[in-house]
């Protein structure tokens, strides 16, 4: 008899609690898997979670991409992330609400192509860290991830873009510049405009099959 109370207790407890932990998720949804080509996974708390189209990102997450992979996120503005293949990307943060609109990613590694959405073009900060400096987006589209065995970032369109280290900032405002980052405490490269051939390659590293 006390066993068979236990199991219900411990099964009420388990009804009551189910919706909670749904209501959370819900709170920490960040975005949608839209496209992906391989394969993904995401890792929230220990757990990882194989990703499909159509699956939710959270707020923390740890995207990886595979070999040869594509993965394109929708976020809750409407922003538009694309990892290349071996990509490490983890979604620090994102809050629609309040004065302060935040969309806070990291790249831990690979690359990666963002379009802002209505937190860039708002009062709110989108900002993505990397290991060597930080960029900040106003309402656009560019390109960051290793090339030529180098850190750089691209504007391919829009408004502009900064990038900062612990020892400077440059912005790039016209589409076509990229900078190089050859690390933290190093001044990011003056503006350059690259060649077709390079921004093509950029671009290819996340571009879908």
């Amino acid at each position: 008899m006390r066993s068979f109370l236990s199991s219900c207790r411990m099964f009420l407890v388990v009804i009551f609690l189910a919706p909670l932990s749904l209501n959370a998720q819900e709170e920490d949804v960040a975005g949608i898997v839209e496209r992906l080509q391989g394969t993904a996974v995401a890792m929230q708390d220990a757990l990882p979670r194989v990703l499909k189209v159509g699956d939710k990102i959270l707020r923390g997450d740890v995207i990886s991409t595979g070999r040869e992979a594509r993965l394109e996120m929708r976020m809750l503005d409407d922003a538009v992330m694309t990892l290349g293949e071996q990509t490490i990307f983890v979604v620090t943060d994102y809050i629609m609400t309040g004065a302060e609109p935040l969309a806070s990613f990291r790249l831990m590694q690979g690359a990666f192509k963002a379009v802002s959405g209505k937190i860039a073009g708002a009062e709110g900060r989108f900002v993505v860290a990397t290991e060597v400096a930080t960029i900040g987006i106003r309402g656009t589209t560019f390109w960051g991830g290793s090339l030529d065995g180098e850190f750089e970032v691209a504007l391919l369109d829009g408004k502009g873009v900064y990038v900062e280290t612990r020892t400077g900032r440059v912005e790039l405002t016209r589409i076509g510049q990229g900078t190089k980052i050859v690390g933290a405490n190093k001044n990011p490269s003056k503006p350059k405009i690259w060649s077709t051939e390079k921004t093509n390659r950029a671009i290819a590293t996340v571009t879908f099959d």
